[in-house]
């Protein structure tokens, strides 16, 4: 039996793929953490909705928001150079 039969992949690594589906792979996974992101603030706004009671409280999930908020303009910034 030869080695390409014994050495299986569900995927080509990414190391060896073309430029070209090495980004469109990195977009997918980026596109795939970004709603992942999204849907976590949507979790945490229902949450302070209901639980938050206290100006303090209010401050700190301020600060998570924007944290997210800015990790999410991070990792979806292309650069058009």
């Amino acid at each position: 039996m030869s080695d390409e039969h014994e050495h299986h992949h569900l995927r080509t690594p990414t190391r060896e793929l073309p430029h070209k589906e090495k980004i469109a792979r990195q977009e997918r996974h980026i596109q795939i953490l970004s709603l992942v992101l999204l849907a976590v603030l949507a979790l945490l706004i229902y949450s302070a909705a209901f639980d938050l009671d206290h100006w303090a409280e209010w401050i700190v999930f301020g600060g998570i928001v924007m944290t997210a908020v800015g990790a999410g303009i991070a990792i979806n910034t292309h650069d058009t150079a």
